[in-house]
């Protein structure tokens, strides 16, 4: 039996697949955060390629990830993550940057949005937070990859920004989804962080911070909550997973909880069309 044929099958795996119950009532949107799947094989649903993961098992995990969603794996596109704010455009040509072992990523950049069908989108992730962005209404959608120093840039405005200007977004139609993060309950930060975090959110900031004496718990998802009202999009468009990454180890991969070389669940959305299963 090879590694590969442990992998279970795209029916077997949808139940672990996390979606946003918004994102999923807008008609033509592909989207979900997978997960880890400890027993499967060696990559346990990793589809992260850096060291010392295997390279081939998680391209066959891409590939059946994509298949539980219904996008085409090929077309995946992928960015080289640097927990910044840059926000990069893709285009039809982009398609497959990123996607097998060895392909060159799209750009620099910790969001990506686009507005062309049949061309998804992935983030990789292990405790940072993965935001869904769809425009119903111009047929845009974007992912952000939103880690202590995404957020604390406030990487979210920064993607509904770059939506209102490449697109004409008007930020109180967004749907978004808050995917798997660590919760605040698990994220112990520095003083230096909470610095910076109160620098960015002003009188926001207190709700996404919990004291426990010298010590500080940041929750990024009410962090990222409070910069998209902020931002403009309404509460009731926002739905945010209940799950913390650091705690849920048997479903997810969690650099707190697991050291910095377990693997990554990916993020992925797209408008259907041309390469999709619908």
């Amino acid at each position: 039996m090879t590694a590969t044929s442990r992998i279970p099958s795209a029916r077997d795996l949808r139940e672990r697949l996390w979606q946003a119950s918004n994102l999923s009532s807008v008609p033509g949107i592909r989207h979900g955060a997978t997960g880890r799947v400890p027993g499967s094989d060696l990559a346990e649903g990793n589809i992260g390629y850096g060291p010392p993961r295997d390279r081939d098992l998680a391209w066959a995990w891409r590939q059946r990830w994509a298949a539980v969603i219904g996008i085409e794996p090929e077309r995946l596109v992928a960015a080289r993550q640097i927990h910044g704010t840059a926000v990069l455009r893709v285009v039809a040509a982009d398609a497959g940057r990123g996607a097998h072992p060895g392909s060159e990523p799209a750009g620099t950049a910790d969001a990506l949005v686009t507005d062309v069908p049949g061309l998804p989108l992935l983030s990789l992730h292990a405790d940072c937070q993965p935001i869904f962005f769809v425009d119903p209404v111009k047929r845009v959608v974007g992912i952000a990859h939103a880690g202590w120093r995404g957020v604390v840039a406030d990487i979210a405005a920064a993607t509904v920004r770059a939506m209102r200007d490449q697109f004409g977004t008007d930020p109180a139609t967004l749907q978004i989804g808050l995917g798997p993060a660590i919760s605040g309950g698990r994220y112990q930060v520095g003083l230096e962080v909470m610095d910076a975090w109160r620098a960015t959110a002003g009188e926001l900031a207190e709700a996404a911070i919990t004291t426990h004496g010298t010590q500080f718990r940041f929750d990024i998802s009410a962090a990222n909550w409070s910069l998209l009202i902020r931002a403009g999009v309404p509460p009731e468009n926002i739905v945010t997973a209940d799950v913390c990454t650091a705690t849920d180890g048997d479903r997810w991969f969690s650099h707190r909880g697991q050291g910095p070389t377990t693997g990554r669940f990916g993020a992925i959305i797209s408008l259907a069309g041309e390469g999709t299963s619908g």
